[in-house]
């Protein structure tokens, strides 16, 4: 019978710490790249909450010049929306410089909303460009 000397046996567990050793670096190599896979979900979200916070201020202003579009006309009709609110519906008599002063002022806010629809769709085109990426 052959009785295994010392050197062998060491050998032994020299190959048990080199198979512990490469499991250990495994599981690192398997730990980065999951956190790079979950990095770059976090960086396409941030993206996307970027963009649906630019859609939802567009939004907005679309829905403030409507707002202001219809309590304009309603003025230069004569009614006044706060009295309206109480229910007081009676009229009064707007002159023309009033009623072209306030169609000036929609006007205004037209364009400013005009600059904001040229600017998010920049921002569109860019979001859309990042995503395919």
């Amino acid at each position: 019978m052959v009785q295994p000397t010392e050197l062998a046996e060491n050998n032994r567990k020299g190959d048990e710490m080199n198979y512990i050793v490469g499991f250990i670096f495994i599981v690192l190599v398997a730990i980065i790249l999951r956190q790079r896979h979950q990095f770059e979900k976090m960086r396409q979200s941030a993206r996307f909450m970027s963009y649906y916070a630019k859609l939802n201020e567009n939004a907005k202003l679309h829905a403030e010049y409507n707002t202001e579009i219809k309590e304009t006309l309603l003025r230069m009709q004569g009614y006044d929306i706060n009295r309206m609110v109480y229910g007081d519906a009676s009229r009064v008599i707007v002159s023309e410089e009033d009623k072209q002063a306030m169609a000036l002022e929609v006007e205004q806010c037209g364009q400013k909303l005009e600059e904001q629809d040229k600017y998010f769709a920049q921002e569109k085109i860019k979001y859309q460009m990042e995503e395919a990426e």
